[in-house]
C-alpha cells in the first residue's frame, strides 16, 4: 500500500494505490487527478443495437454514436422519427381492421384470432414504449455515463477473461437476431407451402399472391375491398417490422442487463483483490459511495424500463401458452411442423435467456456482501459496516413495474406455471382437425 499526497495553497489531492491499480477518487474540481479510462461507456456499447433497430423504425434517435451521450437527439423532424410513426400508424390500423372484421361476424373469435389481436397491441405498445425511451435516452444515458464513470477507470479493471462491452454487446444482439431471423423466414416458407396446398385441393380462380394474402390477412383485403400488390408488399413489410419488434424488445432488455451485470461483477473483483487486508479508511469510503451510485442507478433505470420489462414478460407468459395450445394442432407440412417446433423452442429460450441475464444483476449485486463476509473481524470499521448494511438491505434488482422482481426463482417458478399448464392441456384438450383443405373462406 503506498500513498502519495500533493500539497498546494488551495487544497490536498490524495491518491490511494490498493494493488497494482490507481484509484480514482473522482474528486470535482481542478486538482482531480484521474487515471486513463480502460472500457468503453454503456452509451458506446449500445450504439449497434440501437442502428439496428432504427432498420425497423425503432429507436428514432440522431447522434448517439459518438462518445458523448449529451450528444443525443430525438427530433420530430426528422426521416427516423416519421419513419416509426408511420410504421405505427400502419400497425394501428391493422389492429382497427381485424377488430372491426371479428365484431362484424366476418370472423371467429377463436384462440387464432385473439393471439393476433393480442399480437398488435403487444407490437404497438413495444412501438410506445421505445419512442418515449428515444424521446428520453440523452438524459437517461447521461445518468449511466455519470455513474458508471468511476467504473470505466483504474483501480476498477474489465473482468478476468470476458469480452470488452462494445464486442459482447453486438455479438448478443446480432446472435439472437440472426435466430430470429431464421424464425422469420421458416413462417413465411410454412405460410407459403399452405397457400400453394390450399389451392391445390381449392378450385379458386384468384392467383397466388391474392389467395395467399386473403388467408393470412382477410381483415385487410375486406376492409380495402380488393388486392393490388401494393398492398400486400405494405403488409409484408409492415408484418416484419411487427415481428422484429417483437424479438427486438427482449434483446434491447439483455444488452441493458449485461451493462447494468458488468459493472457490479468489477466491483466484486475489486473487493476480492482487496482480500480483506486492512487499508485506509478512505478506500473503504470510497468503496461505500461506489455501491450506493450504483444501487442508485439501478432504482433510476428500474423507473425507466419497467414498464418495457413488464410487457415483454407479459408478451412472454402469453405467447408460450399460446404456442403449447398450438401444439396439438395437426400440422400439413413438414415446413410448418419444422418452423412450428422452432419457433417455440425459440420463445422459450429467449425467455428465460432475459430473465436470467436480467435476474444476473441481482446475483452480481449480492456477490460483495458475500465477499465482505469473510473479511476479518479485526480489520472491521464503520466504513465497512455501512457498506456491509447497504449491500445486505439494497433491493438491486431490475422489476416489472414492482409488481415482481426480475431473480432467479422467479425462473424457476415461471418454469413451473408452463409446466402445470402443459399437463392441464394434455388432459383437456383434444386435437384439432387441419383446415388445410377447407375452401370455403
Amino acid at each position: 500500500m503506498k500513498r502519495l499526497t500533493t500539497s498546494s495553497t488551495t487544497s490536498t489531492t490524495v491518491v490511494v494505490l490498493d494493488g497494482p491499480a490507481i484509484m480514482d477518487r473522482q474528486q470535482r474540481g481542478p486538482n482531480r487527478i484521474t487515471s486513463p479510462v480502460i472500457e468503453c461507456s454503456t452509451h458506446q456499447a449500445l450504439w449497434p443495437v440501437i442502428c439496428l433497430g432504427q432498420v425497423f423504425s425503432l429507436m428514432p434517435i440522431i447522434r448517439y454514436t459518438g462518445p458523448d451521450p449529451r450528444a443525443v437527439q430525438f427530433r420530430v423532424r426528422s426521416v427516423r422519427f416519421w419513419y416509426a410513426l408511420v410504421t405505427l400508424l400502419l400497425m394501428l390500423t391493422f389492429l382497427v381492421m381485424l377488430t372491426i372484421y371479428t365484431s362484424s361476424g366476418s370472423g371467429s373469435l377463436g384462440m387464432s384470432t385473439a393471439s393476433s389481436i393480442v399480437y398488435y397491441v403487444i407490437t404497438v405498445v413495444f412501438m410506445l414504449e421505445l419512442i418515449m425511451l428515444a424521446r428520453n435516452w440523452s438524459t437517461i444515458m447521461g445518468r449511466w455515463y455519470e455513474d458508471e464513470l468511476v467504473f470505466r477507470r483504474a483501480p476498477y479493471l474489465p473482468p478476468v477473461g470476458a469480452l470488452p462491452l462494445n464486442r459482447k454487446i453486438p455479438l448478443i444482439a446480432f446472435g439472437i437476431m440472426v435466430l430470429a431471423f431464421l424464425e422469420d423466414t421458416l413462417n413465411f416458407v410454412s405460410a407459403y407451402q399452405l397457400n400453394a396446398l390450399h389451392i391445390r385441393f381449392c378450385d379458386h380462380r384468384d392467383e397466388f399472391w391474392r389467395n395467399f394474402f386473403h388467408r393470412e390477412h382477410p381483415y385487410v383485403l375486406e376492409a380495402i375491398h380488393g388486392y393490388h400488390p401494393a398492398v400486400g408488399w405494405t403488409i409484408e413489410l409492415t408484418m416484419r417490422v411487427a415481428k422484429f419488434t417483437w424479438h427486438y424488445v427482449d434483446v434491447f432488455i439483455i444488452c441493458l442487463a449485461v451493462c447494468l451485470q458488468r459493472r457490479y461483477v468489477q466491483y466484486n473483483e475489486r473487493l476480492e483483490r482487496l482480500g480483506g487486508e486492512p487499508q485506509p479508511a478512505g478506500v473503504w469510503r470510497e468503496l461505500r459511495l461506489d455501491f450506493v451510485r450504483l444501487t442508485e442507478l439501478v432504482r433510476f433505470l428500474d423507473a425507466r424500463f419497467s414498464r418495457l420489462i413488464l410487457a415483454s414478460c407479459a408478451n412472454n407468459m402469453f405467447f408460450i401458452t399460446v404456442q403449447l395450445f398450438n401444439s396439438f394442432d395437426l400440422k400439413a407440412t413438414t415446413v410448418t411442423t419444422v418452423y412450428f417446433w422452432y419457433s417455440l423452442a425459440f420463445l422459450l429460450g429467449r425467455c428465460f435467456l432475459m430473465l436470467f441475464i436480467v435476474s444476473s444483476v441481482s446475483v452480481a449485486a449480492s456477490a460483495p456482501l458475500q465477499s465482505l463476509r469473510h473479511f476479518p473481524s479485526s480489520n472491521w470499521n464503520l466504513d465497512l459496516k455501512r457498506l456491509c448494511d447497504a449491500a445486505a438491505s439494497s433491493d438491486n434488482a431490475l422489476s416489472g413495474q414492482r409488481f415482481f422482481f426480475i431473480r432467479r426463482p422467479l425462473i424457476l417458478a415461471m418454469a413451473g406455471t408452463i409446466i402445470t399448464y402443459e399437463l392441464v392441456l394434455l388432459d383437456q384438450v383434444k386435437k384439432v382437425p387441419d383446415n388445410t383443405r377447407d375452401c370455403t373462406f
